[in-house]
């Protein structure tokens, strides 16, 4: 993601839309084949610890992953917005590509042979559900089964770095326990190792520049005024009892090949409507449509 959705990514819009109801909630994360609460997850030890030293150098090790801008859209009305609608430039169903992000290549098999895919996304707040926190504490690795469940795991907590930092998550998968860990890399950051150990040792090793290019790779390609990998799926909110996917779709352009700590562009899809809208601070010249499913952008 952020790399990507996605990183995730990921997420930092606002809506002024009425809030789902948790049932409703429910229901549309049901029908999209999410839970909507994570699978649960727990500290080994207490995550993040300090050992000693005082505070360590500020470092976004998740900085691969890109950084979130939310441009704001602008209606299109009458001529003006309709002009260049034969010019379509991209078109895409995104009900095929919903969350397909969370099932990047890397992945590890549990001793019953289910496998479980390893992506990075953002959260759209903080841990304590405000906004005035920085990217790198709203950062996920999610692992998501191939029965499509999540578990969520804040990468600050699992980060170990030599005096500073030691933490660890364990989740439990087919009645496994897999130990997950950030082992950080200073000097090269995206180069950071994650490790995830079952009952049989080590089940994944993988840099996090790995992590995020998998999931941008899971993205559709888009060609505008620059190259671009289109992701879509269900935004996540981080909270007291840990992380849980919303019914708020949102969708990313992530530009791609992926950069070191580049931007990646974050739209509600709701702000996208079937008459047409534009992102002036975005891609100049282009329009952008979502009618039901279907997605478009053309040539104003």
């Amino acid at each position: 993601m952020n790399g990507y959705l996605l990183s995730a990514a990921v997420l930092t819009l606002s809506s002024c839309l009425p809030v789902p109801s948790r049932a409703a909630e429910n229901r549309a994360l049901g029908s999209a084949g999410l839970a909507l609460e994570g699978q649960p997850a727990q500290a080994v030890p207490a995550p993040g610890r300090e050992l000693r030293g005082g505070q360590p150098p500020d470092i976004d090790f998740f900085g691969y992953f890109g950084y979130g801008r939310s441009p704001e859209a602008e209606q299109l009305f009458g001529e003006k917005g309709m002009k260049g609608v034969e010019d379509v430039v991209f078109s895409q169903d995104l009900g095929a590509i919903k969350n397909a992000y969370l099932k990047p290549k890397i992945s590890f098999l549990t001793g019953r042979g289910t496998r479980v895919h390893v992506s990075g996304t953002k959260a759209s707040n903080c841990p304590d559900g405000g906004n005035s926190c920085k990217d790198k504490e709203k950062f996920f690795l999610v692992l998501t089964t191939e029965r499509n469940e999540s578990y969520f795991v804040r990468a600050m907590e699992i980060l170990n770095w030599g005096i500073f930092m030691s933490g660890s998550k364990t989740v439990s998968i087919d009645g496994e326990n897999y130990v997950v860990k950030v082992y950080a890399n200073a000097s090269d950051p995206a180069n950071s190792k994650l490790e995830i150990k079952g009952p049989r040792g080590v089940a994944l090793s993988s840099s996090l520049k790995a992590v995020g290019d998998a999931v941008a790779e899971k993205g559709v390609d888009v060609k505008l005024g620059k190259s671009y990998k289109l992701a879509y799926g269900n935004e996540i909110v981080q909270g007291g009892q840990g992380a849980r996917f919303t019914a708020k779709m949102l969708l990313l352009m992530i530009p791609f090949p992926v950069v070191d700590a580049s931007s990646y562009y974050i739209f509600n899809a709701s702000d996208i409507r079937p008459s047409g809208v534009t992102f002036p601070s975005f891609e100049k010249g282009f329009g952008f449509m979502l009618d039901g499913a279907k997605f478009s952008v053309y040539r104003l």
